[in-house]
C-alpha cells in the first residue's frame, strides 16, 4: 500500500476546510443565499423589494413596478446618475436606471437645442441596446414634436414612451429580464451600448453621435459574489476561472462557474461550492469544462494531485449540477507514483452515436510490476489501472442524468 501524507492512498484523505462546516470537503458543501432577485415562478409584492442606491456602474435598486413608462422623469429625480455624456449645447444625454431583478428601466435625459425631425433626412433619436451575453434587445426612439408623431421600434414585451422637454426630450424603457437572450440568475452585468443621434439638419450639417457604452452591475449578483469569497475565503486575486456556462438543463439559463484556491462554486440565485481535497492550489493542476451529458451538457472536472511521504497520486474528479448545488459523479486515479516508479493514464473524450464517453486507458508502467505493486484497491475512488490487467484494456465513463455509468474496454485479441 503506498502512504501519502499520512493517509493511505486507498482510503480518504483528512478534510482540508477553509470554510466554516461540519461536513468532510470531499462531499459538496452547500452554501445558500438567496439573492434579491426573484424567481419567474414567485410573485412578490413590488414592496418588498430591497431598495438601494445606484453608483459607479450600478442602477438603482427599486421597484420597476412603480415606475410609470411616460417618458416623463418626475419618477427618477432623486434617483442616481449611472453616465452623464455630452455637453447640452451641442447635445448631451444623462441615463438613469432601475433595477428589481426582474426587469430594468432607463431614464434618459436628452439635452439639445432644437429636435429634428424631418422627411427623407437625418433626424433626432436615440437607439439603446442591452445584452446579456447574447444577442442585445434593441430600443429606437424617435421623439415627437411639432412636426412629427414619435417613433418607437421595440420588442413586444418593452415598454418605452418619449416626452418632449423645454431643452431636448426625454425616454423612458422598461425592459423585462424575460426578454432578454442569454439573462440567467447568474448573470453579473449587462452591457449597455446606447446612442444618441443628433441631427444638424436644420443648420445644413450632419448627424453627430453621443455615445454611451459601459457595463451595468447588477447589485445584488456582486453581493452574492461577495458572501461566497467571504465564506470560502477567498480574494478576487485568488480567483482562477470565472465563466457563465449552462451546467443544469433542466433549469434554463446560465450559472455561474467560479474556482481559486481549493475551492470551486456555482453561483445562480444561491451559491454551493466544494472543497477539494487538496494541500494547497498549487495542487489542483487543471479545472476545466468537459462536454460529457446528453445535448452537450457540460460536467466539472478537477485534476487533484495529493503527495506524502515519498509517493503521490492524481485524482480526476467530475461534478454535475443539480437544483443549483454540486452533484459529486466519479473520483478516478489516473496516475500514481512511489519512489520514481510510476502507473499513469490516458484519458478523453469519444463521442458515439448515442452518449460522449471520457475514455480512460493504462499506459505501460514505469518500474511498477505485478509483483511489486500490492496496494490495496482505493476506497475513495475507482482505483488506477493496471496495464497488466487480463481482462479490460479501459473504462468508458458516461453521464446518465446526475449518475455516471461505467463500462469496462475489452483487451483486443491476440491473433
Amino acid at each position: 500500500m503506498i502512504v501519502v501524507g499520512g493517509w493511505a492512498c486507498g482510503s480518504s484523505p483528512p478534510a482540508q476546510q477553509t470554510a466554516p462546516t461540519t461536513q468532510d470537503t470531499s462531499e459538496p458543501t452547500v452554501t445558500a443565499r438567496t439573492t434579491t432577485s426573484t424567481p419567474a415562478a414567485v410573485t412578490t409584492p413590488t414592496s418588498d423589494v430591497p431598495r438601494a442606491p445606484g453608483g459607479g456602474n450600478r442602477c438603482d435598486m427599486l421597484p420597476t413596478a412603480d415606475l410609470m413608462i411616460d417618458g416623463l422623469l418626475d419618477d427618477w429625480r432623486d434617483k442616481n446618475v449611472l453616465a452623464r455624456v455630452g455637453a447640452p449645447a451641442d447635445g448631451s444625454v444623462e441615463v438613469r436606471c432601475a433595477w428589481d431583478g426582474k426587469a430594468i428601466a432607463f431614464a434618459l435625459d436628452i439635452k439639445d437645442d432644437r429636435v429634428v425631425r424631418v422627411k427623407g433626412g437625418h433626424e433626432d433619436h436615440v437607439t439603446l441596446a442591452l445584452a446579456a451575453g447574447g444577442k442585445p434587445v434593441l430600443v429606437d426612439v424617435f421623439p415627437g414634436n411639432s412636426m412629427a408623431k414619435p417613433k418607437i421600434t421595440k420588442p413586444g414585451r418593452v415598454e418605452a414612451a418619449d416626452s418632449l422637454q423645454p431643452k431636448g426630450f426625454s425616454v423612458e424603457i422598461a425592459i423585462p429580464t424575460a426578454a432578454i437572450p442569454e439573462f440567467s440568475p447568474a448573470t453579473p452585468a449587462f452591457s449597455l451600448d446606447l446612442v444618441f443621434h443628433d441631427s444638424d439638419a436644420a443648420t445644413g450639417g450632419d448627424t453627430t453621435p453621443v455615445p454611451v457604452k459601459q457595463p451595468i452591475e447588477l447589485g445584488d449578483r456582486k453581493d452574492l459574489l461577495d458572501d461566497f469569497l467571504t465564506t470560502v475565503r477567498l480574494r478576487k486575486t485568488d480567483i482562477k476561472l470565472d465563466t457563465l456556462v449552462e451546467l443544469e438543463v433542466e433549469r434554463k439559463g446560465k450559472e455561474r462557474l467560479i474556482a481559486g484556491g481549493t475551492v470551486i462554486g456555482v453561483l445562480g440565485e444561491q451559491f454551493a461550492y466544494v472543497t477539494l481535497p487538496a494541500a494547497a492550489p498549487d495542487d489542483i493542476k487543471k479545472i476545466e469544462l468537459l462536454p460529457l451529458g446528453p445535448r452537450g451538457q457540460q460536467v466539472i472536472s478537477a485534476l487533484v494531485r495529493q503527495t506524502g511521504n515519498g509517493g503521490s497520486r492524481d485524482l480526476l474528479m467530475l461534478w454535475t449540477v443539480w437544483s443549483g448545488q454540486l452533484q459529486p459523479l466519479v473520483n478516478i486515479e489516473v496516475r500514481k507514483e512511489l519512489g520514481g516508479n510510476v502507473l499513469d493514464t490516458t484519458w478523453k473524450l469519444v463521442k458515439g452515436k448515442k452518449v460522449t464517453e471520457l475514455v480512460v486507458e493504462p499506459k505501460p508502467a514505469l518500474g511498477f510490476t505485478p509483483e511489486t505493486f500490492n496496494e490495496v484497491p482505493a476506497g475513495d475512488s475507482d482505483s488506477i489501472l493496471l496495464p497488466w490487467d487480463a481482462e479490460r484494456a479501459g473504462i468508458a465513463y458516461s453521464l446518465k442524468g446526475v449518475e455516471i455509468e461505467r463500462r469496462d474496454l475489452p483487451k483486443k485479441k491476440k491473433r
